[in-house]
């Protein structure tokens, strides 16, 4: 969940910031840091957030814009912490609240459909039966075609032998 900081817009060391952002337990918070004048060293800390994140003390120097990430607990119970933005070595000081609601609770998962009797009798099958008589089949085309020249039953000879490798090939995948 981002959000802005405004720094050095309405004057030197000024300081805007949302009076409170929610977030979700085990997402991030992201602070997005605008400088709008001079550059500035910045403090972020919290002196109640233990319940919640990791997060206690940082100092920034802020350029033109910096994002800070201040991860939150996904175990977190729902309350919240303040986080101190504080700029002109402790001239301005601005409070950000942060509402941690827990996380939503995740769908159960679905259950598994038993495979139809069908598929599992043609798995039993031996699988050299099925390409064993596409290969017997594309030999007897194969010989019809030595005999009689007609080219369609070369054809056929070739697509019955490429239909047994191919049986075999997804009878080993599946």
């Amino acid at each position: 969940m981002p959000v802005d900081i405004h720094l050095n817009r309405r004057g030197i060391n000024s300081i805007e910031v949302p009076a409170e952002i929610t977030v979700p337990a085990g997402s991030d918070l992201s602070v997005n840091l605008i400088n709008h004048g001079a550059p500035l060293h910045l403090t972020l800390s919290s002196q109640n957030s233990g319940m919640f994140t990791d997060f206690f003390h940082a100092n920034l120097y802020i350029v033109d814009r910096d994002t800070f990430t201040i991860p939150v607990r996904p175990d977190a119970y729902p309350g919240f912490f303040d986080v101190a933005v504080i700029t002109g070595y402790g001239a301005r000081k601005a409070q950000l609240r942060v509402v941690v609601h827990p996380m939503p609770e995740a769908p159960p998962p679905e259950p598994k459909m038993p495979e139809p009797e069908l598929q599992a009798s043609v798995r039993r099958t031996h699988p050299l039966l099925p390409a064993g008589l596409l290969v017997g089949a594309a030999l007897v085309l194969y010989g019809l075609w030595l005999v009689l020249q007609i080219d369609t039953l070369n054809y056929a000879a070739f697509l019955a032998l490429l239909a047994g490798v191919l049986a075999l090939w997804f009878w080993r995948r599946s």
